[in-house]
């Protein structure tokens, strides 16, 4: 898994970055979309009280993940092994998301062989996110990392932007 940890998961300085950003936005509940190993979350909920979720379609990496937490103790962490897609997002107020679908559509990016290129999975998934994103309430918050950010609905304003533009910060407006 180290070896995949430059593409896949998050540096721990954009880490910091996001969670001082839901901190100071006041959020309660966060969920990283595409949790992995749980890197973000890890950091995250080492460095804050908010309440942590990363969602995870890979039972392999949540069972990591759940590991990796209760090593260092950490109670305000929860991994969920799932589909984010079926997820009700209505329990959290703030949500990260580092470009998890790029897999689809990029064979480097494969995590393992049950990885298959879909262009049209890929659009599926972002289309389903961009919907329920679009449902939440208004000052929800989003933070992306790298990606296109075509999840992200109009009803969604970029606040702030850093690292050359690869690390944006959404509030929902309307």
């Amino acid at each position: 898994m180290r070896k995949l940890s430059g593409t896949h998961w998050t540096p721990v300085g954009i880490a910091m970055k996001a969670i001082s950003f839901f901190e100071n936005s006041g959020c309660n509940s966060v969920l990283d979309l595409g949790s992995g190993v749980g890197k973000f979350c890890l950091i995250a909920a080492d460095s804050s009280s908010i309440r942590i979720s990363g969602i995870e379609q890979r039972e392999n990496l949540v069972q990591l993940a759940r590991k990796i937490a209760v090593n260092h103790q950490l109670s305000n962490l929860e991994f969920i092994h799932g589909d984010l897609i079926s997820l009700d997002l209505s329990d959290f107020d703030g949500f990260y998301f580092f470009n998890s679908f790029e897999e689809n559509i990029n064979s480097k990016d494969s995590l393992d062989r049950q990885s298959t290129l879909s262009s049209i999975q890929h659009e599926n998934y972002i289309n389903a996110l961009r919907e329920k994103f679009d449902a939440l309430p208004i000052k929800t918050r989003i933070v992306t990392y790298c990606g296109e950010a075509s999840e992200i609905p109009e009803s969604y304003r970029l606040v702030q932007q850093s690292h050359k533009g690869r690390l944006r910060f959404w509030e929902k407006q309307i």
